[in-house]
């Protein structure tokens, strides 16, 4: 008597630990594609940092050498430097001058966007998009 009363109860349990199994699976291979596309999201952003640096250190040795300061630049890499090819920075300088005496002291201020792809919102929206800026203020003479 007691063994046909109990003959269902090792099927719920089984059930059960499918049901529970399966959705730790779930959840398990859910985290593992967040963790990948953040770790490629924090590559592109250090990729865009180096982008906008490179680009600073061009602006910088530009109005340090040759005392010259462009409005606006844009700079594309080319496609024989694989690791900044797909970005575009927006380089900018604006120089101020200072008399201290008889001394004139440039002021250089440097700001660099990079970029890649396109910033929208809504259906158009561009889930791969990376920009980082980066602003410097350099001088011909110490201040």
């Amino acid at each position: 008597m007691m063994c046909s009363k109990q003959k269902g109860f090792s099927l719920i349990t089984a059930i059960f630990l499918l049901v529970v199994l399966a959705t730790l699976m779930g959840y398990m291979v859910s985290l593992r594609s967040v963790q990948q596309s953040t770790i490629v999201m924090s590559v592109q952003g250090a990729r865009a940092f180096q982008a906008a640096r490179s680009a600073l250190e061009y602006g910088i040795f530009l109005a340090l050498n040759s005392a010259t300061c462009n409005a606006s630049e844009t700079i594309n890499f080319s496609a024989t430097d694989v690791s900044l090819d797909p970005f575009s920075v927006d380089l900018s300088c604006t120089l101020t001058t200072h008399v201290e005496g008889l001394r004139q002291i440039n002021v250089y201020q440097l700001s660099a966007v990079s970029s890649r792809g396109n910033y929208a919102l809504g259906s158009a929206a561009n889930p791969d998009y990376v920009s980082r800026r980066i602003r410097v203020t350099v001088s011909n003479e110490p201040p």
